[in-house]
């Protein structure tokens, strides 16, 4: 057996035992073999570097944590789309849908595999216009279009003078 050890020594040769996954009995075995240590003074140093060892993990895993939700905030700010951008989408679905009927044409696979253009059915005319229709009012629901006025309204129920002449200009 080797000299005998410092108290801080002993504690930093348990914590990189248990860095590499050691139990008490094999740290104690690595430990004893190269320092005089008695198994009490190990105990008691066994227990502080569990304390100090589990400090660090959580002081690791905390910040792991947080790291993780920054990133899940990052990738949610960029998936979210503005006002303007989904407006631009939708208008582009309407855009591409009016080329279409335009044509009067579409693609279409044969019994084979093979594409070709043919022309539109009364049926899907119908339905692109209806999916155009749809588009168009889903813009007007983001844009605010069909939002309720607002009116003041007195308790017996008529509106106030200020509300009635601004509804008589709109008129």
């Amino acid at each position: 057996m080797a000299g005998k050890i410092s108290k801080q020594k002993a504690i930093e040769l348990i914590l990189v035992e248990l860095d590499k996954g050691s139990t008490y009995t094999d740290c104690f075995a690595v430990l004893c073999s190269n320092v005089q240590l008695s198994e009490r003074a190990f105990a008691n140093y066994w227990k502080i570097a569990n304390q100090t060892y589990s400090e660090r993990q959580q002081a690791i895993e905390s910040e792991l944590t947080e790291q993780r939700v920054e990133l899940e905030k990052e990738r949610l700010k960029t998936s979210i789309k503005t006002k303007n951008e989904r407006v631009i989408i939708l208008q582009s679905l309407i855009s591409e849908i009016i080329s279409e009927l335009e044509l009067n044409t579409c693609q279409d696979v044969d019994g084979k595999g093979k594409t070709f253009t043919r022309a539109l059915l009364p049926g899907e005319r119908t339905a692109m216009r209806k999916a155009i229709k749809d588009l168009q009012s889903e813009i007007s629901k983001i844009e605010g279009d069909y939002a309720a006025i607002k009116q003041d309204v007195n308790m017996n129920g008529s509106i106030t003078p200020e509300n009635w002449l601004m509804l008589q200009e709109k008129k």
